[in-house]
């Protein structure tokens, strides 16, 4: 590929306010464009080209100011669809050269390369300054004991109940079938409302809690239903009034995909082949045996070619996608389990459509409802702004991070022949970071569920072997990438636990139990940053990504922050950052808000050195 001069590099543009006059524009509405250049630069004539009615349309752009560091230029772009594309066109003295979200290049690239306005899109913008806390309720606390689940009733599959003491370590699924309760319920997390708020967070993410026979509560028996278990309805009323008084924000689980093998659903099915609900479920072209997913029994596989199904499902004024929604419950977002596969068999491809269709469900119940979809593949193709709202962002942001940190490979936790147990090179985490974030509008991308721990993957700590300054600089990291931020339950006292149900160990109540230095590095940096507009709505920029450390800025309108990781030894020798990139003037002070160490920009440059193992900064630029 042809080499371009270096100042090329210093150019940025990105789809956040601080580029775009406006992000959430109206179809009929004309936004103006800017992007920003080093100064003087050898420019002959500027383009923004953008595709109505998929044509090109060149508008030749204006350079309108100049500061210390940089030129900007600007042009007006008509928003006239839904899916508005644009790059830009550059000519200079030695050629010309493109610019859209991977950077600079000297060739044309797809569509698809390219930045994107959405016109008439509905942000759902509460999200943005929320951080989540993900608790798997049979682990959090035993609120209630008269509720618990008793040794040795039936369960699903033949499998009796066994009832474990709190804190034990949870057996392998080869030996309880998911069938090993603890005593988790919804009364213990109304009880420590004030523990999860004193840490910092704002919103909780619940694994499934409706009536089920497994300690997952993946095979949902009834969508209308909260677990007795649990607590049952009146539980979760509970909770949704005390967290409304703590001004927090509630998102449920629920399983489009599949449901539990004694529903009323499926029992009426296999019961009689002529039943309504028959059609309701997925059989294998062959044999006419019922689908499961991925092949366990206990999961029945939904087929959404049924209209009654949809209607059952989210169509109806009281199918559970609306249900709970309503008053009392109030939820604010659901959590789509294996969206991945919903409405998908073999020729059956019918994922857009489920999307499409519920997503109109919940935003006629509440336009401001969260729909985020469980994704360890690429969702892009349903993140363009008329299917889900985020996606679990596996692909985008926790596995090339957790491989980053160490054995975050999905198949090196597996234990599978593909796994890679090589930490990730600096530069490829950058590159899958910006893959991924280029594949869909930057709106969305900014409402992406983000997080290093769940309950389907090991603990942070199991990734990095024990290194707890690497799960921080792992935590840092998810504080200050766009998107929402999650934190796994317990992640935030030190707790281990290698692959599910290792991961699914119980909360420890007795805090000489916890690591309390790393619970408070997550009160700073969540503190950070809830108050950080940069970190909440800004664009994104890569400034480093070499050797051991990476650097990414955050700029809004109001404020501009530089957040930095290192994973190498103690004492990093002396790297600078490029600050001509960053449109930072020589002599301006950026301020670490951990340390309140000061750096100033020098001939262009900031330099840092002498970074411990682990450490990471929230850099943010005086004004």
């Amino acid at each position: 590929m042809t080499q371009l001069p270096a100042w090329t590099n210093q150019i940025h543009h990105d789809s956040s306010e601080v580029y775009l006059s406006d992000i959430t524009p109206r179809i009929g509405d004309t936004i103006t464009v800017k992007i920003r250049v080093p100064i003087n630069a050898p420019i002959k004539v500027l383009y923004l080209r953008s595709r109505p009615d998929g044509e090109w349309r060149r508008t030749k752009m204006t350079k309108i100011e100049t500061s210390d560091v940089c030129d900007w230029w600007s042009a007006e772009m008509p928003i006239s669809m839904a899916h508005n594309n644009y790059t830009f066109h550059c000519l200079a003295d030695f050629g010309s050269f493109y610019i859209n979200p991977y950077g600079i290049s000297p060739v044309d690239s797809p569509d698809w390369f390219n930045f994107t306005v959405l016109g008439d899109y509905q942000a759902v913008e509460w999200v943005r300054e929320q951080v989540f806390y993900q608790i798997f309720p049979e682990r959090f606390d035993n609120g209630d004991p008269s509720n618990d689940r008793q040794a040795g009733e039936p369960s699903v599959m033949g499998k009796d109940v066994q009832v474990r003491q709190w804190g034990g370590i949870p057996k392998p699924w080869e030996e309880t079938m998911t069938v090993e309760f603890f005593g988790g319920d919804l009364q213990g997390i109304t009880k420590h409302l004030d523990y999860i708020q004193d840490l910092g967070v704002t919103a909780i993410y619940l694994n499934p809690i409706f009536d089920a026979e497994t300690n997952h509560f993946y095979d949902i028996r009834n969508f209308n239903k909260v677990a007795d278990n649990l607590g049952g309805d009146a539980a979760l009323i509970e909770l949704r009034e005390a967290m409304t008084d703590h001004n927090m924000k509630l998102m449920l689980d629920i399983t489009p995909n599949h449901i539990g093998f004694h529903h009323a659903w499926f029992t009426a099915a296999q019961a009689d082949p002529a039943s309504e609900t028959a059609e309701y479920f997925f059989r294998h072209p062959e044999t006419n045996d019922f689908e499961y997913w991925l092949g366990v029994p206990s999961l029945v596989k939904l087929n959404y070619e049924s209209q009654q199904l949809r209607d059952e499902m989210y169509g109806k004024p009281d199918s559970p996608i609306r249900y709970w929604l309503k008053p009392p419950f109030s939820i604010d977002g659901w959590r789509l389990d294996v969206a991945n596969m919903t409405g998908n068999y073999r020729q059956h491809q019918l994922d857009t459509e489920v999307w499409q269709e519920m997503r109109q469900a919940i935003k006629q119940e509440n336009p401001n409802a969260y729909m985020m979809g469980e994704y360890f593949q690429d969702s892009s193709p349903h993140l363009q702004g008329d299917g889900l709202d985020a996606s679990m962002n596996y692909s985008g942001f926790n596995t090339p991070t957790r491989r980053w940190l160490g054995k975050g490979d999905l198949g090196v936790e597996e234990n599978k022949d593909f796994g890679d147990t090589t930490t990730f090179p600096t530069a490829s985490l950058a590159l899958q970071w910006q893959q991924y974030m280029t594949a869909i509008p930057y709106v969305i991308a900014l409402q992406q569920f983000n997080q290093i721990g769940s309950h389907d993957i090991s603990r942070p700590l199991w990734v990095t072997d024990g290194d707890k300054q690497l799960v921080k600089a792992g935590t840092a990291l998810l504080m200050g990438f766009p998107g929402t931020p999650c934190i796994y339950y317990a992640d935030e006292i030190g707790m281990d636990g290698g692959h599910d149900p290792d991961n699914r160990r119980c909360m420890p109540w007795d805090d000489r139990e916890w690591d309390t230095d790393m619970r408070t590095f997550h009160q700073q940096v969540i503190t950070i940053r809830k108050q950080s507009h940069a970190l909440q709505h800004g664009g994104f920029q890569m400034l480093y990504a070499e050797g051991d450390l990476v650097a990414f800025q955050r700029q809004s309108l109001q404020e501009q922050m530089i957040v930095v990781a290192y994973r190498g030894a103690d004492h990093m020798p002396a790297i600078t950052l490029d600050m001509i990139k960053a449109n930072i003037a020589d002599g301006t002070t950026l301020t670490d808000l951990l340390t309140n160490t000061q750096y100033t920009v020098t001939d262009g440059l900031l330099t840092l050195a002498n970074l411990s193992h682990g450490q990471s900064l929230f850099m943010k630029v005086s004004k």
